[in-house]
């Protein structure tokens, strides 16, 4: 009876202890919960959630929609005129944008066309860079994604993406 009462006692001042640590360990940060990706529209919608945002937040979402070796891939107007793709790696992807803090900024999807062949995708994206999520757009350009599915959902494999210049429009087609 003795040795009952005394286990009783143990059990109760562990369990007693583990809650007080529970109470007492600080919240973690809520994560933000990832898109489904079992539709092209899906993608596109859970690619501009995992974008779209702080600077500095969690890639998770981001990572989980880009195949392991994917590559995004801005092209730009090089010093001599020409035009030069730039491929980054998800990581680059990633640190380029931690360098801006915490300042955010939200990609919008605006126009979607895609062209699908069994478990292959490529997306022509008209995009808009907003400061807001309903804010007015401050860049705007065409997104080249590849896709693939894998079964069960879509992941990207690589962007290739330019951005509107005063010499080259986004034509009217490619618009809203």
């Amino acid at each position: 009876m003795k040795r009952t009462l005394l286990l009783i006692a143990v059990a109760a001042g562990v369990l007693s202890t583990a809650a007080r640590g529970q109470a007492l360990a600080p919240a973690a940060a809520p994560v933000e919960a990832c898109l489904p990706s079992t539709t092209l529209d899906e993608l596109v919608k859970a690619l501009g959630q995992a974008i779209s945002g702080p600077a500095d937040k969690d890639r998770t979402c981001l990572r989980a929609l880009l195949m392991p070796d994917a590559r995004l891939v801005p092209v730009s107007k090089a010093a001599d005129g020409s035009y030069v793709p730039h491929p980054l790696t998800v990581d680059d992807w990633i640190e380029r944008v931690k360098k801006r803090g915490s300042a955010a900024f939200y990609e919008v999807q605006v126009k979607v066309k895609p062209e699908v062949f069994g478990h292959i995708a490529h997306l022509w994206s008209t995009y808009e860079i907003r400061e807001t999520p309903d804010g007015k757009a401050q860049v705007r350009g065409i997104n080249s994604i590849q896709a693939v599915n894998d079964g069960t959902r879509w992941r990207v494999y690589q962007v290739f993406w330019q951005a509107e210049t005063l010499d080259e429009l986004v034509p009217e087609k490619y618009l809203p």
